[in-house]
């Protein structure tokens, strides 16, 4: 995986792998679930490791490592509390989501694997 990025930085990346191979819903999904993986690492992660992406066979294949190995939860819905719904966003849009223990780099953390199919 290669250094961490920003999020503009990660959705510019997936903007140019994207670019020609993917239409303008699934390229605005895909910019969302950048948007919140890398939000989440920052907010919950105790910051973003690593960030990678890539296309193969059909679908956009991205990588975020943090440093915590706190699992995400999808929040359960209360109106009066703000926010809580990035996971459930991720996984909702995602063609699969997965948690691998551990990252690439020294530490403790976790790397979440997502694919989104291009269509």
């Amino acid at each position: 995986m290669a250094a961490p990025l920003k999020a503009r930085g990660a959705r510019a990346e997936v903007s140019r792998l994207l670019a020609g191979v993917a239409g303008e819903r699934c390229v605005n999904d895909a910019l969302l679930v950048v948007s919140e993986l890398i939000s989440n690492a920052d907010r919950h992660g105790g910051g973003l490791r690593e960030f990678a992406a890539g296309v193969e066979d059909g679908h956009l294949w991205l990588e975020v490592a943090d440093h915590s190995e706190v699992l995400p939860e999808s929040a359960a819905h209360d109106p009066l509390v703000p926010g809580g719904f990035g996971w459930s966003l991720v996984r909702r849009l995602s063609a699969d989501a997965r948690i691998r223990p551990g990252t690439a780099g020294d530490g403790p953390g976790k790397t979440i694997v997502v694919s989104l199919r291009l269509e």
